[in-house]
């Protein structure tokens, strides 16, 4: 009888390894438009975070549209003080990506963040937090200009010269670049096709991938999980942290 419970008890814990281990799949794209901006996907077990930011007036504001910035919605009170705070207590979870979007140049946003990350650069390294750079990125060639602790975004069409790869840990690109699919009925096998190549083209070159512009419903997570996409986008997080749970089981 005992044996009987340790193996039911083993059985229901692989399961919820499993399971959180699917979370690392999880990406919250523009996170800051929930409610509560960081934790609600934190919580949730989310592996991968996003934030667009704006530098303006040498503050780093946190907005998808100009439009929308406003002076008390900073990086540092919605994202870098409650990383620091979870990394420091040892509550990381599965959250292991920060994707920072640039939605102003480079040349006058990343600067200011690096001075505003500077400080907590070494927890990061100690806890494996990785900070990658989208949206308005520098010249690929100066990519070694920046501290290591950074890495950036790549995309389908670029290359980079030998010692910069490393670099461009995550790859990401709009599935319009590949074709249509709206996501109410099955993805066409040719769309697949070539998605599934893109997919096996970026693992081979040890990056990983984040597809943008995807249906962003169940059948969208499904198709998107079976061709083996790294990370997963939504606006709905409870949907897709409900599905990344079951789609293991």
């Amino acid at each position: 009888m005992k044996n009987v419970l340790l193996g039911i008890l083993l059985c229901f814990f692989a399961s919820n390894l499993m399971a959180q281990q699917a979370l690392l799949k999880a990406h919250a794209h523009n996170d800051y438009e929930h409610t509560k901006p960081f934790y609600e996907a934190f919580n949730l077990g989310f592996g991968s975070i996003e934030a667009d930011v704006y530098s303006i007036k040498g503050e780093l504001l946190v907005a998808h549209d100009v439009k929308d910035v406003k002076a008390d919605r900073t990086l540092k009170t919605l994202y870098i003080d409650p990383i620091v705070k979870v990394l420091t207590e040892n509550k990381q979870g599965n959250f292991h990506q920060f994707l920072i979007d640039f939605k102003t140049s480079a040349d006058s946003t990343l600067p200011v963040l690096i001075k505003a990350l500077e400080p907590h650069k070494d927890l990061f390294i100690k806890r494996g937090l990785r900070i990658v750079i989208s949206g308005n990125r520098p010249a690929i060639k100066n990519y070694v200009l920046y501290p290591t602790w950074i890495s950036f975004d790549g995309r389908s069409t670029e290359t980079y010269p030998a010692g910069l790869g490393n670099r461009v840990v995550l790859e990401s690109e709009s599935l319009y670049k590949f074709g249509a699919w709206s996501g109410q009925g099955p993805i066409s096998p040719e769309l697949k096709e070539k998605l599934k190549a893109y997919v096996d083209r970026v693992h081979a070159q040890g990056r990983k991938l984040r597809l943008w512009a995807t249906p962003d419903s169940l059948l969208g997570y499904q198709t998107l999980y079976d061709l083996g996409v790294d990370y997963i986008g939504t606006d709905h997080l409870s949907e897709l942290a409900d599905f990344l749970r079951l789609a293991v089981k």
